[in-house]
């Protein structure tokens, strides 16, 4: 199934399983208390308190409902899920929601007394069933439509041989069998001449060409044939191979590309993503607004300086900016950096010493809580980080990367904390194990990530875990 068409799919699924979801926990809180109160043995709770509070646990269900089951890989295309996992996926889907719903209860301290246990657990039943119901249907509808002839899409293959293998392999997983392959072609041997003549002879709804350096010519004319005849054409450039690289297709001043992108490409996700960083970097600053200024006040008064320290990182491709942070060391730290070079503990282009005697009293405790960090919320709110992703670097170290790959750890916007900082922190010694969180990180990106690195950073600090 073509990207955009799966995107499509999975954009409609989760509007229906929005609703579905909603709908199943306002009918969980129906069934509850217009028909569970009538049998004797349940309690007459008070129905109109109750039910009035399902409200906001329906809008939230429809919020984070698609957001939890397209965390749990019902939406999956590579390779598409059985029934089986399906249900499974929808069983752990269903009872984070709960969960969620009770952390809610607890921290806006809402009354338990409006709180149905029965129909939440009502609310797992049906919610597990229209959900199952809904996946059967739609696998059904692919099945059907795939057995309809006015629905198949005709193919026809342009290549080599075992180019044409691989592609009826691809057709052959693909949910719904609505590809048949109806005619094989070879540009090499029989030319675009006798392509042109098997467009006409054959009933074809797309013709697809393997891309390679020595057939670009003939390939080009056929394109231009599919063009004049209205067949849809697909181009496989099986020759240009990368490894993880995210390959799109896009128009830039009417020139078409093939854009080859690493990072994640502009989306929902990321706008939600910077609409979290501001909201959340405005909220902090507020709350922390008086802790923050006690920290400046102990700052000042046990060692002179300035409150802040300021310095110039390398932030989204290389981009220097100015990062904030408490000063946590001696006014002269960076003149007697190069006194301690032999100390250092970290491999690669990084600095870092255990017991830093340039470290101040205060400022040992401050590194410990991660406190010092607090004054990036300005760069977060202002958009030169970002609350989760990699940290950012001097500029001075990340010019002496010897590894091109360490770069790509810049290819997106730094953060506060990321998976470095949950998975070891000043513990990790070498910089290649840095790098590669990092770049784990990038690889794996979703909003869900940095939602479970956001709340695993929580106990980090608290605890002081991995810290010196």
């Amino acid at each position: 199934m073509l990207s955009r068409q799966h995107n499509f799919y999975q954009q409609f699924l989760q509007i229906v399983d929005a609703i579905l979801l909603g709908a199943s926990l306002w009918g969980a809180h129906a069934i509850r208390f217009y028909v569970l109160t009538q049998v004797v043995w349940f309690d007459n709770a008070a129905i109109d308190e109750q039910f009035t509070h399902c409200y906001w646990m329906v809008i939230l269900v429809i919020i984070i409902g698609p957001l939890v089951l397209e965390y749990f890989g019902l939406y999956q295309n590579h390779p598409p899920l059985s029934f089986s996992a399906s249900l499974w996926s929808i069983m752990r889907a269903l009872g984070l929601m709960l969960l969620v719903i009770f952390t809610c209860v607890v921290i806006f301290r809402v009354s338990q007394e409006t709180i149905s246990r029965i129909a939440l657990g009502l609310f797992l039943i049906m919610g597990t069933a229209v959900m199952a119901l809904r996946v059967a249907l739609f696998q059904l509808w692919l099945r059907q439509r795939g057995a309809r002839a006015h629905l198949r899409q005709y193919i026809l293959l342009c290549g080599l041989q075992e180019d044409r293998n691989r592609w009826k392999e691809r057709f052959v997983s693909q949910p719904g069998k609505d590809f048949e392959v109806k005619a094989e072609f070879d540009l090499r041997q029989e030319g675009v001449g006798r392509f042109i003549e098997t467009l006409h002879d054959e009933t074809v709804d797309i013709a697809i060409f393997t891309l390679d350096e020595h057939i670009i010519p003939q390939v080009r004319e056929a394109l231009l044939a599919c063009e004049a005849e209205g067949v849809e054409a697909w181009v496989s450039a099986d020759f240009i191979q990368t490894l993880f690289t995210h390959v799109q297709f896009d128009q830039f001043a009417g020139q078409p590309l093939l854009i080859y992108r690493t990072a994640p490409a502009i989306s929902w996700e990321l706008v939600i993503k910077r609409f979290v960083d501001v909201a959340g970097a405005a909220a902090l600053l507020i709350v922390l607004l008086l802790p923050m200024l006690l920290i400046a006040f102990l700052i000042r008064l046990t060692s002179p300086g300035p409150v802040i320290f300021s310095q110039n990182r390398s932030g989204l491709h290389g981009r220097a900016f100015r990062m904030y942070k408490f000063r946590t060391m001696t006014t002269n730290a960076e003149q007697a950096r190069a006194e301690l070079e032999g100390r250092n503990e970290m491999s690669g282009p990084v600095f870092k010493v255990e017991k830093d005697p340039r470290v101040t009293p205060v400022g040992r405790w401050l590194r410990r809580t991660s406190l010092d960090e607090l004054p990036q919320l300005w760069n977060v709110f202002f958009g030169e980080m970002s609350l989760v992703g990699p940290r950012p670097l001097p500029l001075y170290e990340t010019a002496n990367f010897g590894d091109l790959s360490q770069r790509r750890r810049m290819s997106v916007r730094p953060g506060m904390t990321c998976l470095w900082q949950v998975r070891g922190r000043n513990k990790i010694s070498d910089f290649k194990d840095w790098v590669r969180l990092d770049l784990e990180y990038i690889d794996r990106w979703s909003l869900w990530l940095d939602i479970k690195i956001l709340l695993r950073t929580v106990p980090v600090v608290l605890f002081g875990w991995g810290a010196e």
